[in-house]
């Protein structure tokens, strides 16, 4: 639960706000409030390879637990299998190299990684990774942009060769919320510029992948006076919950060929 508050003399009130400026601080509020969700939901996908990692606020520094069901981090190559089989990884792979830079090679071990994911029972449980999501003005969008060209036309990204190109083009998520350079509050670096993640929406559900549960929205609360003061006060809330189940329609990438 999350909620921010502005106070206003009486005579602020009375000769200021009253007249002028109440639609526009209320709305500053609300975009406060905004931010600050959209902030947290994408520290998802920014310690994706973490299991905790410190969120700052004005209430100060705290720890924020990413572990999914398998105690593990959202991005692992070490997810266990619920009928005891090998392990399965979501880290971005061509058998060799690991988090792949983003680029066709890296679109090509996408589409292997997703082609080994195996059901709880076993089973082949094939991922088609048909979203990617980057940090907004990052080096990782700009690549995505020229991957996305060559795609639609059906051409190999970075040759000059006559073969169609063998992955499909992708929706091209960019979020300004990524933090693209890592985290102060932190020893270890949350995200970077060439960070990227990919998702299958198909997959998405009450069971699978990240999840956002709003119980109450951005809500703007009765104003409020304080009889000794006078005091006008107008605050904001908001009640949600977010993390992530089955981890097995996002993949992951540090985009550093390590």
């Amino acid at each position: 639960m999350y909620g921010d508050i502005g106070g206003f003399s009486y005579k602020m009130w009375k000769f200021g706000i009253k007249k002028r400026d109440l639609t526009r601080i209320v709305n500053g509020l609300k975009t406060a409030m905004m931010v600050h969700r959209e902030e947290l939901l994408a520290r998802k996908y920014d310690a994706a390879w973490l299991t905790s990692y410190t969120q700052s606020d004005p209430s100060g520094n705290y720890s924020v637990t990413t572990t999914g069901g398998d105690a593990l981090a959202m991005a692992s190559a070490s997810h266990t299998r619920e009928d005891g089989g090998t392990a399965w990884s979501n880290i971005v792979s061509d058998g060799t190299t690991s988090n792949m830079v983003l680029d066709y090679p890296g679109l090509k071990a996408l589409k292997r990684i997703g082609a080994l994911v195996k059901s709880p029972k076993g089973k082949p449980m094939v991922m088609d990774y048909n979203r990617l999501v980057v940090t907004k003005g990052s080096s990782a969008e700009w690549r995505a942009l020229e991957i996305l060209g060559a795609l639609k036309n059906n051409k190999i990204p970075g040759e000059f060769s006559n073969d169609g190109a063998a992955v499909k083009t992708f929706e091209l998520v960019a979020n300004p919320f990524l933090l693209g350079t890592g985290d102060a509050t932190s020893t270890t670096n949350l995200s970077s510029a060439t960070n990227w993640h990919a998702i299958d929406k198909s997959k998405l559900n009450d069971q699978m992948g990240p999840q956002y549960f709003e119980s109450e929205p951005i809500t703007l609360d009765e104003q409020h006076v304080v009889y000794k003061t006078k005091e006008i006060q107008y605050s904001v809330h908001a009640l949600y919950v977010y993390g992530h189940n089955d981890p097995r329609p996002v993949a992951h990438s540090q985009g550093d060929n390590t």
